[in-house]
């Protein structure tokens, strides 16, 4: 579990409320991202899982409105409460190339991508790197960010940070390529961080102290994450509140006790149920959930789950809303989207 709890009297600091993101093709248009809503509170993380293509990555990049042209948000909002802030800015409605987006980004969201080789400059010292962003959002001469960012090195676990600050990418493993990106995302001590797969590529090892490391900087510095993941057993370890995706929409949230221990989704329990047990797997195979993911521009007519799904019904011939399980009790909030779960 992360460090520092959500209560229950705190304003969300991030609101995502019917979040539709589109990418206009030939064939018509792919909804990436459909009606998606979560919150996320301040020093809380939220996991978000589900297979590749679910829309995770693009929940993400819409945040800071990096979603790559011709992708657009279409609907929806991002409620933003910068520094505490009663009255939310929307995001969705913040022109990606305006100054403040650019303020935001980096500075009060931040994002760690899933391929740092690939995200950092090759022709770029890492130093010179970290210290833009610095310059940039403090407004420091050179000399002080780089003094700063030689402080982030060290402070991320890289040895001899004065001598790291002046090597290139290709010149570190892969394990001080993701640290450097952790340096890079936090070194403006935001509010909020994107960790989109931070431990891709990276072996169990260096896996576990790139995770222990951001658990210790979120403790540090109290900010919030959004930890975007396959891997349901990081998400155990790490996360207050899971999101769970299926092409494109949220089909279940809960707490991590919720998720793991009472899940209501089908697609949910099988993700669950492919998850090998040291111990206690006896089959040669692990169970798997039948089919594939559809195609978005051949998405099945009412729940996306339903050619996959053992217990689909007529119903399901239509979408159903995300709704709260037990809407009764004001604490509750594990909500599916599902028609086992609904009243008719």
């Amino acid at each position: 579990m992360a460090s520092v709890e959500k209560t229950s009297h705190e304003k969300p600091l991030l609101e995502i409320s019917g979040l539709k993101t589109v990418f206009p093709t030939d064939d018509g248009i792919v909804n990436a991202v459909s009606d998606v809503s979560f919150e996320i509170g301040p020093g809380q993380t939220v996991g978000v899982v589900g297979e590749s293509g679910c829309g995770k990555s693009i929940t993400g990049l819409s945040l800071l409105q990096l979603v790559p042209s011709p992708g657009r948000i279409e609907a929806g909002e991002i409620l933003f409460r910068r520094n505490g802030d009663d009255e939310p800015l929307d995001i969705a409605q913040v022109s990606p190339k305006s100054e403040l987006m650019r303020q935001i980004r980096g500075n009060e969201i931040a994002i760690i991508f899933q391929e740092p080789m690939t995200s950092l400059n090759p022709v770029y010292t890492v130093g010179n790197q970290i210290a833009e962003a610095i310059v940039l959002h403090e407004q420091v001469d050179k000399k002080t960010a780089r003094e700063r960012a030689i402080e982030m090195i060290a402070r991320v676990g890289i040895p001899a940070p004065a001598q790291r600050v002046d090597e290139y990418p290709h010149q570190l493993s892969g394990g001080m390529r993701q640290r450097i990106m952790i340096a890079m995302a936090l070194c403006c001590s935001p509010m909020l961080l994107i960790a989109d797969e931070p431990t891709t590529a990276l072996d169990v090892t260096i896996q576990a102290q790139v995770l222990g490391l951001m658990q210790e900087l979120q403790a540090e510095m109290g900010m919030a994450i959004m930890l975007i993941t396959h891997d349901l057993g990081v998400i155990a370890d790490l996360a207050d509140e899971v999101v769970v995706m299926y092409a494109g929409r949220v089909v279940e949230r809960g707490t991590v006790d919720d998720i793991f221990y009472n899940p209501l989704h089908p697609y949910t329990q099988g993700l669950l149920k492919s998850i090998p047990v040291l111990g206690k797997t006896p089959q040669k195979t692990l169970p798997s959930i039948p089919g594939t993911v559809p195609h978005p521009l051949g998405l099945p007519v009412g729940c996306s789950f339903q050619p996959r799904c053992s217990e689909r019904m007529s119903e399901c011939e239509q979408m159903p809303e995300l709704a709260i399980v037990n809407a009764e009790a004001e604490s509750c909030r594990h909500a599916v989207r599902c028609w086992l779960h609904t009243d008719f």
